[in-house]
């Protein structure tokens, strides 16, 4: 199914008022439902609701995500909902939210899920989606600010053939990078990777009293990050640099962060728990 065609702009509106979380799940509710016909507007709120009460879905910088596996739906649908106030939905930072992006689906393909999920996320934590969907005037205009910044519009899940795979490992100095790489991860289709936390050289160095007096040189450096390891298709593994090198930039200039890849002689198992 194509991205393009989840968007429905009876479900998009640029006027979303609410007095408090609970009014603005109702109102999202009441604007999916305008997309949706086989399910009723009780049992998309009930499953939005039931969503909610698990973790917030109001991320952080004004935007939240409201999602729900709704039992009986045969489809994929996505609203969008601007309030230029703000409303209170309980966020990650404490702040107001301003953009809602409603995202209903069927109960089983969780995959396919998880896949339109990073695509909504990717436009979201885009700064100039945000301002250009906040001053959209209307449901048509807002509908095609999101669209213009989708990256691919094919979400079908497609069995792949399997070519020479690798271990990819990336070593992760900088955190706030770290939620991008895993996002690109899902809208490639990679279902399984591990991940573990790594020291680096300065916690060694201040352990030596001769090189002790050149810790506070490197104090802006983190020394604490992320390692992540998975088995990728070599074929994948060009086009999965590019995309988590048009976030962190050319990584040849950048410290902080290395990926490399490795070939492997045995493999059993699968590190899969999607």
């Amino acid at each position: 199914m194509d991205i393009f065609d989840m968007v429905n702009e009876k479900s998009c509106s640029t006027s979303l008022t609410a007095e408090d979380k609970e009014d603005c799940l109702r109102k999202l509710a009441d604007l999916a439902a305008k997309s949706i016909t086989d399910v009723s507007r009780e049992t998309i709120l009930n499953s939005l609701i039931e969503r909610e009460n698990m973790v917030s879905t109001g991320l952080e910088d004004g935007i939240a995500i409201p999602h729900a596996r709704v039992k009986g739906m045969n489809d994929f649908i996505i609203g969008i909902a601007v309030s230029k106030k703000g409303i209170d939905f309980k966020s990650m930072d404490g702040n107001k939210s301003h953009i809602f992006f409603i995202m209903l689906g069927p109960e089983e393909n969780a995959e396919k899920h998880l896949k339109i999920m990073a695509q909504i996320m990717r436009v979201a934590k885009n700064r100039n989606a945000f301002r250009e969907m906040l001053a959209a005037p209307n449901s048509a205009v807002l509908k095609e600010a999101f669209l213009l910044h989708i990256r691919g519009s094919e979400v079908e899940v497609k069995e792949k053939k399997k070519g020479k795979e690798k271990l990819l490992i990336i070593v992760l100095y900088e955190h706030r990078f770290f939620e991008d790489i895993i996002n690109i991860f899902l809208e490639r289709g990679i279902k399984g990777a591990a991940v573990f936390d790594v020291r680096g050289m300065r916690n060694i160095l201040s352990g030596i009293p001769l090189f002790s007096d050149f810790i506070d040189f490197l104090k802006e450096r983190s020394d604490v990050g992320q390692t992540i390891m998975t088995v990728i298709d070599e074929k994948e593994i060009a086009p999965l640099v590019e995309e988590i090198e048009e976030v962190m930039g050319d990584l040849d200039t950048h410290s902080g962060a290395m990926i490399f890849a490795l070939d492997i002689s045995f493999t059993k198992g699968s590190l899969e728990v999607l």
